[in-house]
């Protein structure tokens, strides 16, 4: 029997019976999110990331919504109307990066090192000014998004290069030629989730109350 495509799935329903990294593997195969998929999703991250940033040592599932995150932030749509959900998933990757690098410092034994990051450095230094986009180095190694992303945050917690996010793309650049970035206007405060906040006093996303049982 096929399984039920997860958007087809009341908010809470999604939640609990998806785990990351059936979501992520979900909507590989979209091009965009719509309104509906933007809303449900919304509601997703909000309560998984709450969920991983509270577990003490899920290495995993804070890599897997990292890229999560990441991917939804990619496929949303560049419109007004999105635009504040894409500001709280970018708010959510900062979160689950914090906790990565925390869990990296505890661990009692140093990352082992990965098989490409050598050819990772390689390539950026062939590149213009030492800079290019993650997108481009992962299809120039034919490495997949995940992948490119657990070398590149090794390389970054040794300080060999550093990431940066551009509008919609992710920048990688050796440290010692990080350019310095004059933003004409800085947008105002990131707006995170207040059903973040709201969770922990145990109060249920107000969001939910669009989606009927």
């Amino acid at each position: 029997m096929t399984a039920p495509c997860p958007f087809s799935l009341h908010p809470e329903d999604l939640i609990e019976r998806c785990e990351p990294a059936d979501m992520l593997a979900a909507i590989r195969s979209l091009n965009q999110l719509d309104r509906m998929q933007m809303d449900k999703l919304d509601l997703y991250l909000d309560e998984w990331t709450l969920t991983v940033l509270l577990r003490p040592n899920d290495a995993q599932g804070v890599q897997e919504m990292l890229g999560l995150c990441e991917m939804a932030h990619d496929l949303a749509p560049d419109t007004p109307e999105a635009a504040p959900m894409r500001h709280r998933w970018q708010a959510f990757e900062s979160l689950l990066e914090g906790k990565r690098l925390r869990l990296q410092a505890q661990a009692s034994e140093p990352a082992a090192k990965l098989l490409q990051q050598d050819q990772v450095l390689d390539c950026i230094r062939a590149a213009p000014h030492g800079r290019m986009r993650q997108q481009d180095l992962a299809q120039q190694l034919g490495l997949s998004k995940g992948r490119i992303s657990q070398i590149l945050g090794v390389l970054e917690d040794r300080g060999h290069i550093t990431r940066q996010r551009q509008g919609r793309e992710s920048w990688v650049c050796l440290a010692r030629l990080v350019p310095t970035v004059v933003v004409a206007s800085a947008p105002a405060a990131i707006p995170v989730a207040p059903s973040i906040g709201m969770k922990v006093f145990g109060a249920k996303p107000s969001g939910l109350n669009q989606f009927p049982n």
